[in-house]
C-alpha cells in the first residue's frame, strides 16, 4: 500500500531528493514549502501525481495546525514525516549575532519541527506503525563557529526527538534524528562558497540513507540518531537512557 509521507522544505536540496526516492517507490508525497519560488523546478524534477506541494508558513501554529488536518483528511492518514526545512545566516560570532537573527533560527529550525510533530503525533498514533524522522545536523552534535544560533537550535531538534521517543513508547510512532555533515546545497555554497560546497555529500547520498532507514535497511531506534558525514555512515547511536 501507498504510504503517505509529508516532508518539510521539499521544493529543493535534501527535500527534494527524499520526494524524489518516494515518489519512485510508489509512495504519496506532500511536499511543504514557505514559498513557491521552486516549484517549477522541483514539478518538472519529479513529474508525478503523487507529489503534492503545498505552501505553509511552519513557524505559524494555526497553519500547521490547518496543514496537518487538511492533509490527514485528504489522505486519510500520516504514515511518515520528515522535517527536513531549516535556515542558516551567514557566519558570525557569538557577540556579533544580533537576539532577533538568533531567535529566527529557532523559529525556522525547532519551532518550525516541533509544531509540525505536535499536530501530527496525535494523527500518527492511532497507526500500527508510524516514523517521524527530524533532520537535525553535524552541528547539533558538535557545535560550529560561528554558527552558534544553527548549532544551538539543531542540537534541540535532537533533543525533541528523544522526548518524542520516550513519550511514545507504548504506541507505534517512532521518531529518529539524522544529523548529516556538509551537504552540497545552496545553504552551504552560500556560506562557505561553491569550492568547497563541491567537496561535500550530495543531497542525494544522504536521502539514499534516509530511504534505507525508513524501509529499515538501516537500523536506527527510537531516539536514537544516525551521523552521516564524508559520504558515509559514521555512527549510529540509540536513545540516551532515561
Amino acid at each position: 500500500m501507498s504510504r503517505i509521507i509529508v516532508i518539510t522544505g521539499a521544493s529543493r536540496g535534501l527535500g527534494l531528493e527524499l520526494a524524489k526516492k518516494f515518489v519512485a517507490s510508489g509512495d504519496t508525497v506532500y511536499g511543504i514549502s514557505r514559498t513557491r519560488k521552486y516549484w517549477p523546478a522541483a514539478k518538472k524534477s519529479v513529474s508525478s501525481a503523487r507529489f503534492r506541494l503545498l505552501s505553509a508558513d511552519i513557524t505559524s501554529e494555526k497553519k500547521v495546525k490547518t496543514l496537518l488536518a487538511g492533509i490527514a483528511r485528504r489522505a486519510g492518514r500520516i504514515d511518515i514525516l520528515i522535517n527536513n526545512a531549516g535556515y542558516c545566516a551567514p557566519l558570525a560570532k557569538v557577540e556579533d549575532v544580533p537576539l532577533k537573527e538568533f531567535r529566527k533560527h529557532f523559529f525556522q529550525n525547532l519551532d518550525s519541527a516541533f509544531l509540525m510533530c505536535k499536530y501530527a503525533i496525535p494523527l500518527m498514533k492511532k497507526q500500527a506503525r508510524a516514523l517521524i524522522v527530524n533532520v537535525s545536523s553535524m552541528a547539533g552534535i558538535r557545535a560550529v563557529p560561528r554558527l552558534v544560533a544553527y548549532s544551538a537550535a539543531k542540537s534541540g531538534v535532537l533533543a525533541l526527538s528523544q522526548a518524542i521517543a520516550k513519550e511514545n513508547l507504548e504506541t507505534g510512532l517512532q521518531c529518529i534524528t539524522v544529523c548529516p555533515g556538509g551537504m552540497n546545497t545552496e545553504m552551504r555554497r552560500e556560506l562557505f562558497g561553491a569550492e568547497d560546497a563541491q567537496r561535500q555529500q550530495t543531497p542525494e547520498f544522504v536521502a539514499g540513507i534516509i530511504a534505507d532507514i525508513v524501509e529499515r535497511k538501516t537500523e536506527v531506534l527510537s531516539g536514537g540518531h544516525i551521523i552521516i558525514r564524508h559520504r558515509k555512515i559514521t555512527g549510529i547511536f540509540p536513545a540516551p537512557e532515561a
